[in-house]
């Protein structure tokens, strides 16, 4: 998604646009490569995360990259005959692993992929996790990458999905001979929360934003295939083992 930013600077003038590139932190990037799309300057930044390039009167597309970073565009319009200013660009770094990212205050905390235990009878399944893992999120609004060989077609085809967790120690179970209370043990699902998908710009990574704020002491797990939504045994039973897994975090 473009951003524009109104470089104000006056076409002819020696004055250079100047701007800076961080990470998503906030912290300068050394060395990325700037370029106006069409233009052949490709200037770094320095230690700082600074940039300098000639202003072109008109608007332009602007990219900032860095090996280990997700590129970020911007749109650039220069407007003759007021002072220049440059945008800010934000990258995302590229996780080393495949999996989901909580962005937390400085760093990446990653969620441990946790396989979905099923309890109960052939009429009636609980389906869950025996334990949360060490997923934690910092903040009621957080973000997410989410680092995958998927497409966006295949994600939503999969239905990745966010789900409020409810510890469930026992519950009744219809069985051949009617409701039978049976030991669960299993953080089940317990209703969707909301989120939007956003491609990032590059072919394996995506920001999943939360819709709405979470609650603190709250466990959640991000689900695909709806493999903790109560459904057919049938269809839970024809997915491989290696793939029964959720992502649950808790907000601390």
């Amino acid at each position: 998604m473009w951003v524009a930013v109104h470089l104000l600077a006056a076409c002819g003038s020696t004055d250079m646009v100047e701007g800076k590139v961080v990470d998503i932190w906030g912290n300068p990037i050394e060395g990325a490569t700037v370029m106006v799309v069409g233009g052949d300057e490709r200037p770094l930044t320095d230690r700082e995360g600074r940039y300098r390039i000639a202003p072109i009167e008109g608007t332009h597309l602007v990219k900032a990259g860095r090996k280990g970073y997700v590129q970020d565009h911007r749109e650039l319009v220069v407007v003759k005959g007021e002072p220049t200013a440059g945008p800010v660009f934000e990258l995302y770094p590229k996780p080393e692993e495949r999996g989901i990212f909580a962005v937390g205050a400085g760093r990446y905390l990653p969620l441990d992929p946790v396989r979905v235990h099923a309890v109960g009878s052939v009429l009636q399944t609980w389906r869950g996790v025996e334990a949360l893992g060490d997923g934690r999120v910092e903040t009621a609004s957080p973000r997410f990458v989410y680092h995958t060989d998927l497409r966006q077609d295949e994600i939503l085809r999969l239905g990745l999905e966010l789900r409020r967790l409810l510890f469930t120690p026992e519950a009744e179970v219809i069985g051949p001979l009617g409701p039978t209370p049976v030991s669960v043990n299993l953080w089940v699902d317990a209703g969707e929360i909301p989120i939007e998908i956003t491609p990032l710009r590059s072919k394996t990574d995506y920001l999943l934003t939360v819709n709405e704020p979470l609650t603190e002491g709250q466990a959640y797990a991000f689900q695909m295939q709806d493999l903790l939504t109560p459904g057919a045994d049938d269809q839970f039973e024809r997915i491989h083992e290696d793939l029964r897994v959720v992502y649950p975090f808790e907000l601390r």
